[in-house]
């Protein structure tokens, strides 16, 4: 009699296993779970552009069809040029921006990928921004956390 004293309690906790193991199942295959990885990387992404990352933060990004907008600060203390921007390896756009010290503006080009609502609604583009220092040194910044996000319709 003393060895069914715990019987109670395991089959309890074996059938509130069980009833945890078919919720989780029930909302995974009901769609419950798809948007937090998402959610999770684009907010990694954004913390990350505009935290400590040198010289240009990214204040804001996004693709509404297939344009792509960047807000950029230069958070140096001299001016630099911005000369291109790589999105997964590709020279997306190529320009000579000029940025004082402190300076923000915002740049928009055409993307090879087109966001809509029903095939591609969020996006993730690898970065490389292309430089040049005052004395004509030529330099990469790399992110370490892509550019990730939702479309914008």
């Amino acid at each position: 009699m003393s060895s069914k004293k715990g019987q109670g309690a395991a089959e309890y906790l074996i059938l509130l296993a069980v009833v945890l193991i078919v919720g989780i199942v029930a909302i995974a295959l009901l769609g419950g779970f798809t948007d937090v990885s998402g959610s999770a990387m684009e907010n990694e992404s954004r913390q990350y552009w505009t935290g400590a990352v040198r010289p240009f933060i990214v204040q804001e990004y996004s693709q509404q069809g297939s344009t792509f907008y960047l807000t950029m600060k230069n958070v140096e203390a001299s001016r630099l040029m911005f000369n291109s921007i790589s999105l997964d390896g590709t020279d997306t756009y190529v320009a000579n921006v000029s940025f004082n010290s402190g300076a923000t503006k915002t740049l928009s080009f055409p993307v090879s990928t087109t966001c809509n609502e029903t095939s591609f609604d969020f996006f993730e583009y690898d970065v490389i921004i292309n430089y040049s220092t005052t004395n004509g040194l030529t330099k990469s910044q790399r992110g370490e956390k892509p550019f990730a996000g939702r479309c914008i319709e």
